[in-house]
């Protein structure tokens, strides 16, 4: 991405497809497009931090890093003019704003006095006071879609405890997940300054060295993520172990010292073309473990001595793609491995990627790796499928925001079932994309744009289809609605069960519409979830006897007959 890619003319249009639904301008939408693409947060975690509104001292986003044990205070300015740039005005206001949350008595005053109930419940939510008075360090991150000018810059350099992200940064850490994966072509490690470990074992050859630092970040496909197609996750952005990568790398005194603090690199390459005392010439290679240290050398290039150099392992797999997946598998890795990595290659996640190609005739991709190549097709993620099986299947809509654990201690729940085939997964997962015709229905749009309303509305249909006998041979019979090209007719007739639903909706939050609807932890609440779905399935019922609704069986008529 080019810096200029971010500027309001161009880039408003794709924030809108994107985020159109869950922000209402440009502003908030680039907000939450940092937050997931730059800040690496979901969008559920993006929902929750996201405070943006009249009355916010200055305050956009709170996100509280129990990781690292910080608190960040996040502020966007967006700017529409393309040739606008931002200046150092904003970020002593910023500054100022920062100094509001810098002790447990001062965040108490502001909760107190705030007139912005969602940053009073963001700051209560995250029990922000208690863990500033604990030691959690309070950073600020200020973004902006244009670049900062010198006196910004001049700004920034006086203090400490604000990053900044303008457009010429994000646009350097920004990594494309769409484009294809590794490289092919020839790379020069230089091993000049370094002794070569050599081991062979069975069909694969390694070399263990140390590389300096400039040598690899000439490595192509850093940026763009291309590097590290096989790599099981890629650059996990803010984490503490990115953070001590770059404090390592600004630390001129530490660099001889980096290999003993950092784990390095594994390289796979196909073929070793040339080696001697000077250097390793290696033909398509991929990084498979180091996304995090080479991103974070990449980006502070200009500060990189000779003395920084890498521990690389290199191992030459001549083309044996299932080593080449071992090898990736259990590389020792500086951040722990995600349960969704290690599931993709469990055989229930394939069966279901091979069963949803076939029964789309190839046009819909089961996802189960961050990264594929899907060009041109419907992507349906793993993840995404397991979140609509926990709110449609399972009935647990108030579950849907702690995503860890889809692919976790709930996999065999949600996934390890008969009844999970290719053609429900398609069929629940069409359903779902329905709910959001049905969500403009709702008239608390600040509860109708939160990602959990979502789950939560497809749950509360699905508990009116289950409750009628019709209804639940038909969802039992899924896989024959599919077969018979009527899915899309299901899906019409679940669309229209939704839009009453969220009339229904409207009439049970009416009376809890107050400073005091903090719906972000209602939503979060099984005890509310069960009873609002109860009302909105027994007006439902209501507005059948009084044939202002058709009955479930008349509209699923003939859908597996």
């Amino acid at each position: 991405m080019k810096p200029e890619q971010l500027k309001h003319s161009i880039f408003s249009t794709t924030l809108e497809k994107q985020y159109g639904s869950r922000a209402p301008d440009f502003s908030k939408r680039f907000l939450k497009w940092f937050l997931e693409n730059i800040f690496r947060l979901d969008e559920f975690e993006t929902d929750d931090a996201c405070v943006d509104a009249k009355h916010d001292k200055g305050i956009d986003a709170v996100y509280v890093d129990d990781i690292s044990e910080i608190v960040f205070i996040i502020q966007s300015k967006t700017k529409t003019s393309d040739k606008a740039e931002l200046g150092d005005t904003e970020l002593r206001d910023f500054a100022g704003t920062m100094r509001q949350l810098d002790s447990k008595k001062k965040i108490d005053e502001l909760t107190g006095e705030t007139k912005n109930t969602r940053l009073k419940q963001a700051l209560l939510r995250s029990s922000v006071a208690e863990k500033v008075e604990a030691g959690y360090e309070v950073r600020g991150v200020f973004i902006t879609n244009v670049l900062g000018n010198i006196d910004a810059k001049s700004y920034l350099a006086k203090v400490n405890d604000i990053d900044f992200f303008d457009a010429k940064e994000i646009s350097q850490e920004y990594v494309d997940l769409e484009v294809d994966g590794g490289i092919s072509e020839n790379f020069n490690f230089d091993v000049s300054d370094s002794d070569v470990i050599e081991y062979d074992a069975g069909g694969a050859a390694a070399r263990i060295f140390l590389a300096p630092a400039l040598n690899l970040t000439k490595m192509k496909g850093i940026s763009d993520g291309t590097l590290f197609e096989q790599n099981v996750r890629l650059s996990l952005g803010n984490t503490k172990v990115n953070k001590s990568i770059k404090d390592s790398i600004r630390q001129k005194k530490e660099h001889k010292n980096f290999p003993l603090y950092h784990n390095g690199i594994n390289v796979l390459c196909g073929m070793i073309t040339k080696e001697d005392h000077q250097e390793i010439v290696v033909q398509d290679y991929v990084v498979v473990n180091g996304a995090q240290s080479l991103t974070s050398l990449l980006s502070e290039r200009a500060k990189i001595t000779d003395d920084l150099k890498i521990l690389v392992k290199l191992i030459e797999t001549k083309g044996d793609a299932a080593l080449s997946q071992k090898i990736t598998r259990n590389s020792n890795n500086q951040n722990s491995i995600k349960s969704r990595d290690l599931k993709s290659n469990h055989n229930i996640q394939q069966r279901l990627k091979v069963e949803v190609r076939k029964c789309s005739g190839d046009k819909i991709a089961y996802e189960i790796k961050q990264g594929e190549n899907n060009k041109g097709k419907e992507i349906i993620s793993n993840e995404g499928a397991g979140l609509v099986l926990l709110a449609a299947d399972l009935d647990q809509p108030w579950s849907c925001h702690q995503k860890y654990k889809i692919m976790d201690e709930l996999h065999s729940d949600i996934f390890g079932r008969p009844s999970v085939t290719g053609h429900r997964v398609i069929a629940l997962w069409k359903c779902f994309q329905a709910t959001k015709t049905a969500l403009p229905h709702i008239e608390n749009t600040s509860f109708a744009n939160y990602t959990l309303t979502k789950y939560f509305l497809l749950y509360a249909v699905m508990s009116i289809i289950k409750d009628d006998r019709d209804g639940a041979r038909v969802l039992a019979d899924i896989d024959k609605v599919v077969e018979k090209g009527r899915v899309d007719k299901f899906v019409e007739g679940f669309s229209d069960l939704a839009s009453a639903a969220a009339n229904d909706l409207n009439a049970e939050i009416a009376s809890e519409e107050d400073e005091h609807f903090d719906y972000k932890n209602y939503l979060k609440s099984q005890k509310w979830s069960k009873s609002t779905a109860a009302k909105m399935l027994a007006q439902h019922k209501k507005d059948v006897l009084r044939k202002k609704a058709d009955p479930i069986g008349k509209i699923f008529k003939g859908m597996i007959e």
